[in-house]
């Protein structure tokens, strides 16, 4: 009895391999083997199989496989002489009652129904229209439970929920365990190594991919492992130091509250001035008597904080200038360690609201210039990438301080006192001396510091009422140019405010942190190059150059000379040739405000109009 096979395998690709010899190595036949094909086992060794072809298309003999890769191409299929022996009889007289029977069952189909079997049918649908809310006893509700009346709806316990879910869980585990196939079969049955990352065969060059030992990976699809791994470990280190800097800004106090922003509410009423709810406060100056109040005001242009102006009026007052602070390195010569210290003047602003905002103002400035938060207008690089694109690699260290760039005090009709200020960041380049950092002769216009200072400068005031502390920051300046118009004006200030200054400074409570570590941040570069399907060159981490950036605020009110100003009664006003009633149509200077209200509107200065003087009233 010989042994069949039938062929089951091969077939997307037309059947599978013959071979003239029991090798491998062997050649191959032209003509495959095809498929459902059968053949006649002549011998069998190590998996190879000799046979003579029974039925099917293909060789009529030669060497085949009967499995590859744990997938059956031949499979047994009886043997010859049980099929041709065991089969079947040939039963005429059965063969001839077959058409007998298939007639009469065609012709019972064709006959219509009887009467009877109408009626019985006709019943059976009646039934269908009845009452089905199973109170009738021809109905079983274990049958048909959808008939009763309360439908008890179905509920899962939790400990039903759970095991699904772990199921689920389970499951999708496994799916993910499952690994993609390495290795695919040719055309002629060669083993082709698969990449790991596409799905496709690899050349003649490939890297060992990151699975195991017996993976391959293109050199593209390396680089692009590569360049994801750097990005994990970059995310990776963001968040550690991000975690690491939360802890430091929560244990130094660092970071700007509007809570601790003063209120003018209790400071108002000491001066017998009952503000709005709003709590806007500004000052009414009598130029006769040089004296000045504090009344309630709607317009936001003309308020005034007032403990910022009380505490900058005790500065003028007792050190003839603004306040200012520095932020400044404990130790130049280390300044990748060193702490930094705060240094305010006068010292006793440490802890008032007025150094509170000039301290969380400049961190907030070296913060934003080192890439710590968006930028806060479109078009507006950090430091790092003024640095990459114009001295990359570059160690240096600068100052970043805010400016006053121009100053007035303006007036409206009512005699309330309107402070003005435009406002911006300088930058120097420092270096080290003898004496520790020092501004260098020339700063370059190129400098990262000088561009990032310029575009604050311009975006300042959309800066302002998008943050908070920048808002206050100028707040405070503009108090100061109150501050350094009255005392320059020689007004007469009420001794209240003066008391109440220094009751702010001895209810203050000392700097808690009079030092604070120094501010860092860092970028990672990643540079991967790829030649002749060939990584080249491969260079992941960060660049190590170190880049500093102190500070502070310091206004320079001094160049502004605020108290200059002409008086308001008189015919002195009036240009020759002008009458009292073209002048009152001319009351609208060229520094007023075209936005202010008819009550803001300023007096006319002394000097004759020249240029053009646009009048719509």
């Amino acid at each position: 009895m010989a042994q069949l096979w039938k062929v089951v395998g091969g077939a997307d690709k037309g059947g599978i391999i013959v071979r003239t010899g029991s090798e491998l190595t062997s050649d191959p036949d032209i003509v495959r083997l095809a498929t459902d094909a059968v053949v006649k086992e002549l011998s069998f060794h190590d998996g190879r199989l000799n046979y003579e072809l029974v039925s099917g298309t293909g060789p009529v003999n030669g060497w085949v496989s009967t499995t590859l890769r744990g997938k059956d191409l031949l499979v047994k299929d009886g043997f010859q002489e049980e099929q041709l022996s065991t089969s079947a009889p040939v039963n005429e007289a059965a063969d001839e009652r077959v058409p007998d029977e298939k007639t009469s069952m065609k012709k019972a189909f064709e006959k219509e129904p009887s009467e009877e079997e109408k009626e019985a049918l006709r019943n059976y649908a009646d039934k269908f229209g009845e009452t089905r809310d199973g109170t009738r006893e021809g109905f079983s509700r274990k049958s048909f439970p959808w008939f009763a009346q309360q439908q008890r709806e179905k509920t899962t316990s939790a400990e039903a929920l759970q095991e699904a879910l772990a199921f689920k869980g389970k499951s999708q585990s496994k799916k993910k365990e499952l690994k993609p196939r390495l290795w695919e079969v040719d055309s002629d049955g060669e083993d082709v190594p698969m990449c790991s990352q596409c799905h496709l065969p690899v050349g003649e060059f490939s890297y060992r991919g990151r699975e195991g030992v017996n993976t391959c990976v293109h050199a593209e699809c390396m680089a692009q492992v590569i360049a994801r791994e750097a990005q994990v470990e970059e995310e990776q280190r963001v968040k550690r130091e991000a975690a690491k800097k939360l802890k430091s800004r929560m244990e130094y106090d660092i970071g700007w509250r509007v809570e601790s922003v003063p209120k003018n509410a209790a400071i108002a009423e000491r001066l017998g001035c009952s503000p709005l709810p709003q709590g806007l406060c500004c000052l009414v100056y009598d130029e006769i008597a040089k004296t000045v109040r504090v009344a309630a005001t709607h317009e936001p242009a003309a308020a005034v904080n007032l403990e910022y102006l009380m505490l900058a009026l005790k500065v003028r007052k007792d050190k003839c200038r603004e306040p200012l602070f520095s932020l400044d390195p404990v130790d130049p010569k280390n300044m990748q360690k060193t702490p930094q210290k705060k240094f305010y003047e006068p010292d006793w602003l440490a802890g008032t609201s007025v150094g509170d905002v000039m301290f969380q103002a400049d961190y907030f400035l070296k913060e934003l210039a080192l890439g710590e938060y968006d930028m806060p207008a479109v078009g507006m690089l950090s430091v790092f990438d003024w640095s990459e694109q114009e001295e990359k690699g570059q160690e240096w260290a600068a100052r970043e301080w805010f400016v006053v760039k121009r100053a007035e005090v303006r007036m409206s009709r009512d005699k309330t006192l309107i402070p003005h200020v435009k406002m911006g960041v300088e930058a120097r380049e420092q270096v080290l001396g003898k004496t520790g950092l020092e501004d260098k002769a020339v700063t370059s216009p190129k400098h990262p510091c000088k561009k990032f200072a310029e575009s604050f400068t311009r975006n300042f005031d959309l800066i302002a009422e998008r943050k908070s502390v920048v808002f206050h920051l100028r707040e405070l300046a503009k108090a100061s140019v109150i501050a350094k118009f009255l005392v320059d004006s020689n007004a007469r200030i009420d001794t209240t405010w003066h008391q109440i200054a220094d009751d702010i400074i001895k209810n203050t409570k000392p700097e808690a942190h009079p030092q604070i570590p120094q501010l860092w941040n860092m970028r990672g570069n990643s540079r991967i190059q790829l030649k002749n399907g060939r990584l080249v060159d491969v260079f992941t981490g960060g660049q190590t150059s170190m880049q500093a950036i102190y500070g502070g605020v310091q206004f320079g009110l001094d160049k502004f000379e605020l108290a200059q100003r002409a008086s308001l009664q008189g015919s002195s006003m009036m240009a020759p040739g002008l009458a009292p009633a073209a002048m009152q149509g001319m009351q609208m200077g060229s520094r007023q405000p075209m936005f202010m209200p008819q009550r803001f509107q300023l007096g006319q200065r002394g000097e004759t109009p020249q240029g053009v003087d646009l009048n719509l009233d």
